[in-house]
């Protein structure tokens, strides 16, 4: 900015007052500033706060306040239950786990490959030895059939016109023999005759192969066709409906790929079974027919009777264990294949054997821990807190541990529990 010199002869107070001005701007205000102040501040807090925290406490003034829980990292457990056993099945040799099966089930297939027409079961329907569960189309069979019995008609046509040429020949025969004796007639007229009817003869044997030959292809098409027809092989209840109507079906289970394997699941429902596994250490207190009991998670409260029914001779060495299959006796509708269940193992009984009324408290053995103060179990409460039990343990069963003293049954402890602490938040695995 230029500023004029003063005249000549000006005084020197007006040089004085000659100056360029110096005044302030206007104040800004800038919200930029306030916020970066804020983010500073912040940051110092949340740094003063992660210094102060430790296990989950945080020191504000002279107080020490909880983290709050759900910025808390929770450990994954695995959860069990501890039941109570009464009865028989409290004084079990063995305890096992295992599944319901069907001692009889089946993928019921065609045996020969085409495409469903009708289906006449559904999930959950009765069937009976031979009832047809399922159709394939066969229009073309029908008419291959049709064709092999008209050409079975014809056969048998013909050997009954080759019968009535060979009744002829005999009789032209038996009037030459008369000519020929009496010699009206001469030996090569009499050799024709008989040629002729030895001919037809012979024809009847080869029209007879021909019927035997068209009845066999009869028989090849109606077994084609029977082939159609998907039938039960023996009483039990539809599970699984495999297949809808016009879908492709191959035999043989060969079609999973490309198609169906089967149309329906058959199961015999009334003679269920247990498959379980049973510890190496333990298989020589089980043995064929000996009686159990049948505990089904499906239906609480209630004990099936079963017995031993088979031990599968071959042992399974990386879980040394071997397969036992127990059948129940009093099977009733509430019992399904694949439904869980455990399986009671009872001593002999004897004539003054008597029902036990001992109350006796298990748990997994691997939910027992011990320290210096002794055993205990980690237990979760409703809000997945967990607490420290201690408890006193008995004699060991079958993965399973008796406890004397310290629980009472139903609660939820912890499985092969990793470092825990009292009054942690875990996270169950479902």
């Amino acid at each position: 900015m230029s500023v004029p010199f003063p005249p000549a002869g000006s005084s020197p107070d007006a040089l004085a007052k000659l100056r360029i001005s110096r005044s302030a701007p206007p104040p800004r205000r800038s919200w930029t500033k306030w916020l970066f102040g804020l983010v500073v501040l912040s940051a110092m807090g949340l740094g003063g706060f992660a210094l102060a925290s430790k296990n989950g406490w945080v020191s504000v003034g002279k107080d020490w306040l909880t983290v709050p829980e759900m910025i808390q990292s929770r450990p994954e457990v695995r959860l069990g239950s501890v039941t109570v056993e009464t009865g028989r099945s409290a004084e079990a040799l063995v305890v096992a786990t295992g599944y319901l099966e069907s001692r009889r089930q089946a993928r019921i297939g065609a045996r020969a490959p085409g495409r469903i027409e009708l289906v006449n079961v559904e999930e959950g329907s009765r069937v009976e030895t031979g009832q047809v569960l399922a159709v394939l189309e066969h229009a073309d069979l029908e008419a291959s059939l049709a064709a092999v019995m008209a050409s079975l008609l014809r056969a048998k046509t013909a050997a009954a016109e080759q019968e009535i040429m060979i009744a002829q020949s005999h009789r032209d025969l038996e009037r030459a023999e008369r000519q020929w004796k009496s010699k009206t007639i001469s030996d090569s007229e009499y050799d024709e005759k008989k040629f002729k009817h030895d001919g037809n003869v012979a024809r009847r044997a080869s029209q007879a192969a021909e019927i035997a030959l068209a009845e066999a292809r009869v028989r090849e098409a109606e077994q084609m066709k029977e082939n159609m027809f998907i039938k039960a092989p023996f009483n039990g209840t539809v599970i699984s409906k495999d297949a809808e109507v016009g879908e492709s079906i191959l035999p043989g289970g060969m079609g999973e790929a490309s198609g169906r394997g089967s149309a329906v699941t058959v199961a015999d429902l009334e003679h269920l079974e247990v498959e379980c596994d049973v510890k190496e250490d333990y298989i020589s207190r089980v043995t064929p027919g000996q009686t159990a009991e049948v505990a089904v998670d499906a239906v609480p409260k209630f004990r099936y009777q079963g017995r031993v029914r088979k031990i599968i001779p071959m042992g399974d060495r990386a879980r040394a264990t071997i397969k036992v299959k127990v059948e129940i006796v009093n099977v009733d509708p509430r019992l399904f294949p694949n439904m869980s269940a455990t399986v009671y193992f009872l001593p002999a009984e004897t004539e003054a054997a008597v029902e036990s009324q001992t109350r006796r408290v298990f748990c997994d053995t691997e939910a027992i821990r011990s320290d210096d103060a002794g055993r205990f179990v980690w237990i979760a409460d409703e809000q997945d807190r967990i607490r420290r039990q201690d408890v006193k343990a008995g004699s060991e069963r079958d993965k399973h541990t008796e406890i004397t003293e310290g629980l009472s049954g139903g609660e939820r402890i912890v499985i092969a529990p990793p470092g825990l602490e009292s009054g942690q938040l875990v996270k169950i695995l479902r």
